[in-house]
């Protein structure tokens, strides 16, 4: 890969147009050139040169997939092959991107080697990965491939650090008197363990000798020359024996992860359009949190946040749940709140747009002892612990914004106390206008408006009233002419008035 002319380009080998085994559905694949291992069985030795091929843009690679869309049906889309398609890093980053945002299943077929600079700009953008697993120790890979097995072991382990979020297949070509016996299937599922849980397929490919005439061609010595086909049968019998493994693996691991309550609680994914997620994120940097960070960082880290979309009444987290994000609210509201003995819910906090919850929690390694639940439908922004961590938790910026929001927040938990302590409901409703006109209200004709945007019910747990008491406070506050409430808005017209209770 590399830029002429200030445009990015990679070099392309071949093009098939109906691909049927590379990924879900009907593909068209893209065979990128060049590789940096050099496996015994390669059938493409053509591919594995870097220099070869020719010169492709981005933009050349979604005018071929436009051409091919209507074969591919709603399961299909776009794979990368190769070669090895990640040493092509930059130029995978722009096509995938571009790819993405033209509504393209894409799919990359990898041995996890590659530009590892460019993962995060790219693995976001990733539906499947086709995971070729070449064998299962570090000398096994050197004498089948010439090159280590630790970038693979690396790959697995950090996959979802780079903001992989999609399914894998994963791969092996069986050769015989190399991986051909169940010990093999065995180590087969232990390497694969820390990406297990993101397997939605295991394959066993059985050894050919199709690209055999190729080794010839190039003038290449071909080293499996006396090792004959596998066998189709017997390596579909050992692909049963090593899915069997692997789910009785992952089966052993739900069991384990649900007496350690989820370790990391459960794990949030976008569930927007790609179009509007892309939207919510390029406004990331314009948070007031994070204003003052350092622009290559927001950069950085902008395709591993998560984009969660809440319906009213979901929870965003329960009380006892271990802090695994921080959420910063791009839209909607989320009341913050615990339930009393009397099995009735005392709301502390409303959060708007762009205030944010979880930072101390990430700080003090705490768990919550509150609940978050979206109090109408809310979009919220998800920073993972281990970004707010590497990121975040040593910036003075960051500290001195979140420990701001602390003294607000104890004020604002001052004044709810003193507010619940008094027997007086007037003291209790005008507290409750007064902070909702805080949190919701919009100036419209020197006049203070607050939409009414939750019910009489939320209100009288915010107000600590009973829902009766609230709705006759709320009458006789709009006959003393302190309010007036139509069509869900409610106008204080007496702003001094209101306050005075709590003088």
């Amino acid at each position: 890969m590399k830029k002429q002319e200030e445009q990015i380009t990679g070099r392309l080998h071949s093009i098939e147009t109906m691909g049927l085994v590379d990924g879900p559905g009907i593909r068209t694949i893209f065979f990128l050139q060049g590789c940096p291992l050099r496996c015994l069985y390669c059938h493409n030795p053509d591919t594995q040169d870097l220099n070869g091929g020719r010169i492709i843009t981005p933009a050349e690679i979604l005018q071929l997939s436009n051409r091919y869309k209507p074969y591919q049906g709603d399961d299909g889309g776009v794979t990368f092959s190769g070669g090895e398609p990640l040493l092509h890093g930059e130029f995978l980053a722009e096509t995938v991107k571009l790819l993405k945002e033209n509504d393209f299943n894409v799919c990359i077929d990898t041995s996890g080697y590659g530009q590892k600079e460019y993962y995060s700009q790219i693995f976001p953008y990733v539906d499947t990965i086709l995971l070729d697993v070449k064998a299962f120790s570090e000398q096994a890979y050197l004498d089948m491939c010439f090159v280590k097995q630790k970038p693979l072991i690396d790959f697995m382990n950090q996959l979802e650090d780079y903001g992989f979020h999609g399914q894998i297949w994963v791969r092996h070509v069986m050769v015989p008197g190399y991986t051909d016996n169940k010990k093999s299937m065995q180590e087969l599922i232990q390497t694969i363990e820390p990406i297990q849980h993101l397997v939605e397929r295991l394959e066993i490919l059985p050894y050919h000798t199709m690209g055999k005439d190729k080794y010839e061609e190039l003038n290449m010595p071909y080293l499996l020359e006396n090792v004959d086909p596998m066998d189709k049968e017997k390596a579909k019998e050992f692909e049963v024996y090593a899915n069997v493994l692997l789910a009785e693996q992952m089966s052993k691991d739900r069991l384990d992860l649900k007496e350690k309550q989820d370790d990391e609680n459960y794990r949030l994914e976008s569930n927007i359009s790609f179009k509007e997620q892309n939207k919510i994120i390029e406004s990331f940097t314009d948070l007031p949190l994070l204003r003052n960070l350092d622009p290559k960082i927001l950069n950085n880290i902008q395709n591993q946040l998560i984009v969660k979309k809440l319906d009213k009444e979901e929870f965003l987290f329960q009380s006892g749940d271990d802090p695994n994000y921080m959420y910063i609210i791009y839209s909607g509201a989320i009341k913050i709140y615990n339930v009393l003995p009397n099995m009735k819910e005392q709301i502390f906090y409303i959060y708007r747009k762009d205030d944010f919850v979880g930072g101390h929690n990430l700080l003090s390694d705490s768990k919550y002892w509150y609940t978050g639940e979206a109090l109408m439908d809310t979009v919220v922004i998800a920073i993972p612990a281990t970004i707010f961590n590497t990121y975040f938790s040593n910036k003075k910026s960051v500290l001195k914004e979140i420990l701001s929001q602390s003294f607000a927040r104890i004020r604002w938990a001052e004044d709810l106390i003193n507010r619940l302590a008094t027997l007086n409901s007037s003291v209790k409703t005008a507290g409750l206008i007064l902070r909702l006109a805080e949190n919701f209200g919009i100036k419209k004709n020197g006049q203070i408006q607050v939409p009414m945007e939750f019910d009489r019910a939320e209100m009288s747990n915010f107000s600590g009233l009973t829902r009766d008491s609230l709705t006759r406070k709320l009458g006789e506050f709009e006959e003393l002419g302190y309010i007036h409430i139509e069509n869900e808005i409610l106008t204080i017209l007496n702003f001094d008035a209101l306050e005075s209770y709590l003088d």
